[in-house]
């Protein structure tokens, strides 16, 4: 069975919270101009970085 690193997997799931927050930011409260493709990526990235996280979790605490 493959095991992954929760600590690799919580760098990159705040790498992706991040950067799609920090684009959403942009667009919602900045009023940046921005493809609406652009913004479903935004936000498909923060809900992938936030199921990364919470495997991350589960794999940490399983061990």
């Amino acid at each position: 069975m493959k095991t992954r690193n929760p600590l690799l997997g919580g760098i990159i799931a705040a790498i992706m919270i991040g950067f799609g927050s920090w684009r959403l930011y942009n667009y919602f409260i900045l009023g940046e101009e921005m493809p609406t493709w652009r913004v479903v990526l935004s936000v498909a990235i923060v809900i992938y970085g936030l199921v990364v996280a919470y495997n991350a979790l589960i794999n940490k605490n399983a061990e």
